[in-house]
């Protein structure tokens, strides 16, 4: 199933980029997140509907660099939820992407995909309201993200 969420930052292109770099090279691109080095960099954050404040569940974050494509910068992302239920729950594929929409402003997003879990069951859920839940999750987490580039820009 495809999700995408967008949400506008209050931040010049170039001060939100700045930012971004910044808080991935130090491992906080969330509050609550730790740095460790593997394939790229992996965070632990918490994410739900809510965001890391409501009902949330943790995940495993593993983000590639960074890059520019075309007037963008994207970083791909890959969560998977932990622990002995994470298999109950949908893994996320993902391009976290930062374009200019003005002088002033940029805009936040986040396209991928995900897979229900459960097989067949799983995708019954989805259709259900899974899905609608996975939207939320993703506006929540541009939120969380936008908060830390504000946090990041200072």
């Amino acid at each position: 199933m495809f999700v995408e969420a967008e949400l506008s930052v209050a931040l010049p292109f170039q001060v939100a980029k700045g930012a971004l770099d910044r808080a991935l090279a130090d491992g906080g691109l969330v509050a609550e997140s730790r740095r460790a080095v593997d394939d790229g960099l992996v965070f632990l954050m918490p994410v739900g509907p809510r965001g890391s404040h409501g009902p949330s569940r943790e995940v495993v974050v593993r983000l590639l660099a960074g890059r520019p494509v075309g007037d963008s910068f994207v970083v791909p992302l890959r969560w998977e939820a932990r622990g002995p239920t994470g298999r109950l729950f949908p893994a996320l594929d993902a391009n976290l992407e930062l374009t200019a929409t003005d002088s002033d402003a940029s805009r936040l997003s986040i396209i991928g995909r995900y897979e229900p879990p459960l097989g067949r069951l799983g995708a019954t859920i989805d259709r259900a309201g899974m899905s609608r839940v996975v939207s939320s999750t993703m506006t929540a987490l541009l939120g969380e993200v936008a908060a830390r580039l504000g946090y990041w820009a200072r």
